[in-house]
């Protein structure tokens, strides 16, 4: 399974966002149509040009609004390009370039959370905003207590681990199967925490070269790249971030 193009920031947001698609938890009915284009190892710029995945994604309605918002409020025109892809997903700078007024409207309209939520859940969000939310996924996962793509469920811890953007180090390797070392989101004290190291087996259906020693990022515990230090720092930064954020709720 190395089949995949370097570099390519379209695939990338694509590569997290396949297995919640494929659950049927957010995006149009196109898995099998995001699963070809991730295993094309065609580059950005010739997939942005046939338009198809683009279209795809545009039609995630959580993630493509958050997209926007980031490309916006640092003025870069394309949604899809490799730092807003990593922005979203990962983490960097660019998320402290939202401004608060803004980041509500797009929570409360543009997600339609005056919809989703009771008027005190919602209130207890705008309170967040204040207080440095940010669009990242994982301010999404631990923050918005329903699940807001197709199936409007509300979180439990499992599914909040499953929904962030795990990360861990390659023990073993099996047939479309990684066993991978991480430290599982638990319940602690009244609040949410990060438990002792522990195995988790994700699944391996995605292209890329991995070995054992690698540090992968997973979703709803399916493989989707492998790590650079720089990500891996990223990734932990803004998910504890988000995970404090979401312990000012817990009384």
């Amino acid at each position: 399974m190395n089949l995949v193009s370097k570099n390519n920031s379209i695939v990338d947001c694509a590569r997290y966002a396949f297995r919640p698609n494929e659950l049927a938890y957010c995006g149009p009915d196109k898995n099998k149509e995001l699963l070809q284009y991730i295993e094309s190892g065609l580059p950005s710029e010739a997939l942005v040009k046939d338009g198809g995945l683009k279209d795809i994604l545009s039609k995630f309605e959580t993630l493509s609004p958050y997209l926007r918002l980031i490309a916006n409020s640092n003025k870069e025109n394309n949604i899809f390009s490799k730092e807003i892809i990593q922005s979203y997903w990962i983490g960097s700078d660019k998320l402290l370039n939202i401004n608060k007024a803004r980041f509500y409207e797009h929570l409360a309209e543009g997600l339609m959370l005056k919809k989703k939520l009771s008027k005190e859940e919602l209130s207890i969000v705008k309170d967040k905003v204040h207080e440095g939310a940010n669009p990242h996924h994982s301010f999404h996962v631990f923050n918005i207590w329903r699940r807001t793509g197709y199936v409007e469920n509300p979180h439990t811890l499992f599914t909040m681990d499953e929904c962030r953007i795990g990360w861990g180090v390659v023990i073993e390797m099996g047939n479309n199967i990684l066993k991978v070392l991480y430290k599982p989101l638990v319940f602690q004290k009244g609040r949410l925490a990060f438990g002792d190291v522990v195995e988790k087996q994700i699944l391996y259906n995605l292209p890329g070269e991995v070995k054992v020693g690698d540090w992968v990022s997973f979703h709803w515990s399916s493989y989707c790249e492998v790590l650079t230090e720089d990500k891996i720092y990223n990734l932990k930064k803004w998910t504890i971030i988000n995970i404090n954020l979401a312990n000012k709720s817990y009384k």
